[in-house]
């Protein structure tokens, strides 16, 4: 009886104690949390699309051929600067050649047939013409005062000789037939040297094509051909560009795309200009996006854009890596708070708003925003305060105080 006594007693201290533990801790008044905050503003905001490019000539001439041929020769190395119509590279024209030549006879030819055509018609026509006329002559003879012929009169005392001398003018008649098959040959004719000539044409294209001359003024890029060798027809034998005016090509995910516009200012950077950028607008958006297979398959599709820069620097070269900063957005007065004030529940955006020092759970509503600062439209006013980076432990109504120094009064 006595140890079932002592037990219950030692069970009753334990509750006890365990009661003044739970008081200890809940009971008494709590400190409230430290935490960093900061305070709602008004300020001017710009909002970026960030992205990398590439360097590229606005214009560049490549020199390719679509069948191999012997190169004889190579007049430019890489580095030089070149004229509209400078020869860059020439093929062996030997077999271009003799189909010039060959062409040129078959012209010559041609137009030899067309002469003697020509003259024949000519020939054909004088004579009818010389029949036409003696028989007009003839027949005047022939006639009364009156015009009417002269049976009995001028006709009857015409001699024998005069009479057989009408006959043969009205034999030496050129027949229409004749004339017309005449000027059926000298069409023919005719035809024949314009298919000659053209013939030519295509011959002295394809003599003009084994000869590469520059289609603009630059600098060469590149050389992939040597004389005596053949050509290549996967590389560019010349690739020719102009370095005084430059792009940027760069890649952007469907979201920033859909934030940039035609003619929007871009700031590049590189390495190679240090402290300095380059302005640029944007002169191209791609109609469609893209998705490039990979290993892991297909990637995120992105829009190919162009930027023409302004005044492109001797430092950035073709093909250089460049930072591009694309400015989409442009605000002034606008309410905004630190990117690190927001959290993600959902689709919805909340920050800690600090009322009457405890947290309040709000809604927000944000327009632009960019590395360190976010627009809010809606759901806080100027001047409220807001918790910066809080934490999942937080909850609605905890005691808080902003720490010192935290920009909060």
């Amino acid at each position: 009886m006595t140890k079932r006594l002592w037990w219950i007693i030692g069970a009753m201290l334990s509750v006890l104690a365990l009661a003044l533990g739970v008081w200890w801790f809940w009971g008494r008044p709590q400190d409230p949390l430290k935490v960093k905050a900061g305070v709602v503003a008004p300020i001017s905001m710009q909002e970026d699309v960030y992205a990398t490019g590439s360097v590229v000539p606005v214009s560049r001439q490549e020199v390719r051929v679509l069948t191999p041929g012997r190169v004889e020769k190579v007049a430019v190395k890489v580095g030089d600067a070149v004229q509209v119509g400078q020869i860059l590279v020439a093929l062996d024209t030997t077999l271009a050649d003799a189909q010039v030549a060959q062409a040129r006879v078959g012209v010559e030819a041609a137009q030899a047939v067309v002469n003697t055509a020509q003259a024949n018609l000519d020939e054909l026509k004088k004579a009818q013409s010389a029949a036409k006329s003696a028989a007009a002559s003839f027949n005047v003879a022939g006639k009364g005062p009156d015009g009417a012929d002269a049976e009995d009169g001028v006709s009857s005392l015409l001699p024998d000789f005069m009479s057989e001398q009408k006959n043969s003018v009205q034999e030496s008649l050129v027949s229409p037939a004749v004339i017309a098959q005449a000027e059926g040959a000298l069409a023919q004719s005719k035809v024949a040297l314009k298919q000659a000539k053209e013939m030519l044409k295509v011959a002295q294209v394809q003599q003009g094509q084994l000869v590469h001359k520059a289609g603009m003024a630059g600098t060469v890029l590149e050389v992939n051909a040597q004389e005596g060798n053949l050509t290549s027809v996967q590389l560019p034998l010349v690739v020719v560009a102009d370095l005084s005016e430059m792009n940027v090509e760069a890649q952007l995910n469907e979201v920033d795309a859909g934030k940039i516009r035609l003619g929007g200012k871009v700031t590049i950077s590189s390495k190679m200009l240090g402290e300095q950028s380059v302005q640029g607008t944007i002169v191209e958006i791609a109609p469609t996006a893209v998705s490039k297979p990979s290993i892991q398959g297909s990637s995120s599709p992105t829009v190919g854009v162009k930027i023409r820069l302004e005044k492109a620097p001797l430092e950035l070269k073709p093909g250089f890596t460049v930072a591009v900063e694309i400015v989409v957005a442009t605000k002034e007065g606008v309410l905004a708070v630190p990117q690190e004030a927001l959290f993600q529940e959902g689709n919805k955006n909340y920050v800690y708003k600090i009322q009457a020092g405890r947290l309040e759970k709000t809604e927000v509503t944000i327009g632009i925003g960019n590395d360190t600062h976010q627009e809010i439209t809606s759901g806080l006013t100027a001047g409220d305060q807001m918790v910066l980076d809080p934490s999942t432990d937080f909850s609605e109504g905890m005691l808080v105080t902003p720490e010192a120094g935290s920009g909060v009064s």
